[in-house]
């Protein structure tokens, strides 16, 4: 399957103006239901972004606005929902489709906090429903998890991995339903030891974003997480490090967090510990102005464009 030729984004938060900006990059129609009234100049700032760093193909698609939902996703074949994580928004409008939709479209969620099988309840085009969750910057991160529910045909997977490829990103199909699906969940057992850590005075938010950022994420870029300890481990590979490790893992996972939500002590000393931790990045205190942040968020993309590049981690269909 080829790139859309009509695509409709609903909701152009950060998730959503970064799908509008992929798919305009490789050609596509992208039409933005969006009420808020920056969506459309918001995405066009994303797709000029997502040029400068190279994503894309030498014809360049549209965006443009629209405030009726039916007018945004008349005749597209693809629907990329990108509204807030809210349950009761995403089923409203979701069951709104059910008017305009053309046979045939796929209609994706970016979310991760509701499985399709939640999503596509009761929807008549349940079978063509599937999670798409990018990760951010959207047209900068080059993965992209895909997920159907119990109704989901599995063509519709497939289908969906070939327009992930035509757009330059790789497909992460996961085999069942999970909350948070992996990226999220890995992600959360992260931040909670991290979070952990640096509130009991273990080490400063600082040094742990460092040891993160130029130390084990390297390894991860490079070759991913469990490649990463294979290759450690030397000759024999991930048995070898299985047989050297596990016991040692075993006491660690024993004095790890277990912790289930903040508390308002953490809160507070995370946010005291965040005031001060990054001068480079300062405009993203609570008074900066939304350019400064822009400028912030364009020089983070383009240093995890420049990784990528750097380490042969981009993504080639």
């Amino acid at each position: 399957m080829s790139v859309p030729a009509r695509v409709a984004i609903l909701g152009a938060g950060e998730i959503g103006s970064g799908w509008a900006a992929l798919f305009a990059a490789y050609g596509a129609e992208v039409r933005i239901f969006d009420r808020d009234t920056g969506a459309e100049q918001r995405s066009r700032a994303a797709l000029t972004d997502a040029v400068r760093l190279g994503v894309g193909v030498d014809h360049m698609g549209s965006i443009d606005a629209y405030f009726d939902l039916d007018d945004a996703i008349e005749e597209a074949e693809w629907i990329q929902e990108a509204l807030p994580e809210e349950r009761d928004i995403k089923r409203e409008i979701l069951g709104s489709l059910e008017r305009t939709l053309s046979s045939g479209a796929i209609v994706a969620s970016s979310s991760s906090s509701f499985t399709p099988t939640e999503l596509a309840k009761g929807l008549s085009f349940a079978e063509r429903l599937l999670v798409a969750h990018p990760l951010h910057p959207v047209y900068a991160v080059p993965v992209v998890e895909l997920c159907g529910g119990i109704d989901t045909n599995p063509r519709t997977v497939e289908r969906a991995a070939e327009v992930m490829r035509a757009v330059g990103r790789q497909p992460i199909v996961l085999r069942s339903e999970v909350t948070g699906l992996v990226t999220n969940r890995l992600t959360a057992a992260l931040l909670r030891e991290a979070f952990d850590l640096v509130t009991r005075g273990v080490v400063s938010l600082e040094d742990l974003d460092s040891l993160v950022s130029r130390g084990i994420a390297l390894g991860w870029v490079a070759a991913g997480p469990l490649a990463t300890e294979a290759i450690g481990a030397g000759n024999g590979g991930f048995p070898v490090f299985l047989n050297r490790y596990e016991r040692p893992l075993a006491n660690i996972w024993k004095s790890l967090a277990s912790w289930t939500s903040l508390s308002a002590e953490q809160r507070a000393a995370l946010e005291d510990a965040s005031r001060n931790a990054w001068p480079a990045i300062d405009p993203l205190r609570a008074d900066a102005a939304p350019t400064d942040i822009a400028q912030v968020a364009i020089g983070w993309s383009g240093k995890i464009t420049e990784i990528l590049r750097a380490a042969g981690a981009t993504y080639e269909p």
